[in-house]
């Protein structure tokens, strides 16, 4: 029986996460592992997988920079990945919109917010590592996405440079100023931008709505978009890593109102990473 690309993808992310990550590891150190799985490898990173279900159901990611130990391998090739996100999107997008999907990883969502807005709107992918940069332009292409354009820089406070600490599950490389990774593989010089000055510029359409996910540094993000915030108005999808306070005092203070994604509690009493959404009162 002939198994596609898609079907092993995830009866390999079966294994776990941890698991394939050992695997990962022990691959890189051992010349006869490396050699046995070789032929594996280069038929995966040639071909693609065709997401199942969901907001990206029937588009295809290339496999070409996604490894199979991806922290999100399976929920990328079953569409199910963070759905409460997905609802949002399908909620607050239409025909003609900008997105600006900041912390993009492999753009799993900013495929699904093209084709949501369609040829006529705009998605802005920003990813500063350059594997995961590298794998949304050429899912696009794969796609016929023309309508993203990948910004492989860091969003923050300003413009400038910083240094990325790059994880060995590249999902979660995060700026070196937020702290140390006990599985970090090493650093990169990269450029950081603020949205303001590149919507002030001209360089970016404003967006309807801004989904943040960057590891720790949200409310960098959302300080350095402040004039964006007052002048157009997005709605704001955010991960949040114990920053729940400080995210409903910076919406606040610009006129959003804020609730939780993902369950009807607050988010003040969610765990420590959830899904928030902020909206102009």
């Amino acid at each position: 029986m002939r198994i596609g690309r898609t079907r092993l993808l995830r009866q390999v992310a079966a294994l776990g996460h941890e698991r394939l990550l050992a695997f990962e590891r022990l691959r890189r150190r051992n010349p006869l592992v490396r050699a046995l799985v070789a032929p594996v490898r280069w038929w995966l990173r040639r071909g693609s997988m065709r997401v199942d279900a969901g907001l990206a159901q029937g588009l295809r990611l290339s496999l070409a920079h996604i490894p199979i130990s991806h922290a999100h391998a399976g929920l990328l090739a079953s569409g199910l990945l963070e759905l409460s996100v997905q609802q949002a999107m399908k909620r607050l997008l239409a025909h003609g919109d900008v997105f600006y999907d900041v912390g993009a990883n492999v753009g799993f969502f900013a495929l699904a917010g093209a084709r949501l807005v369609g040829p006529a709107g705009a998605v802005y992918a920003f990813e500063p590592v350059p594997e995961n940069a590298a794998a949304i332009r050429a899912s696009a292409e794969l796609n016929g996405l023309a309508n993203i354009e990948v910004v492989a820089k860091a969003v923050g406070r300003a413009t400038g440079r910083d240094r990325l600490l790059l994880v060995e599950d590249l999902s979660w490389s995060h700026l070196e100023s937020r702290g140390l990774h006990p599985l970090a593989t090493g650093t990169l010089e990269i450029e950081t931008v603020a949205i303001d000055d590149l919507v002030a510029d001209g360089r970016l359409r404003p967006p309807q709505l801004v989904k943040i996910d960057v590891e720790g540094a949200e409310i960098d993000v959302l300080e350095g978009m402040r004039k964006t915030m007052e002048e157009h108005r997005p709605a704001i999808v955010c991960e949040l890593h114990d920053t729940a306070a400080a995210f409903i005092e910076t919406m606040e203070a610009l006129g959003y109102a804020t609730s939780n994604l993902e369950a009807k509690q607050s988010l003040l009493d969610a765990p420590p990473s959830v899904h928030a959404l902020a909206v102009p009162r």
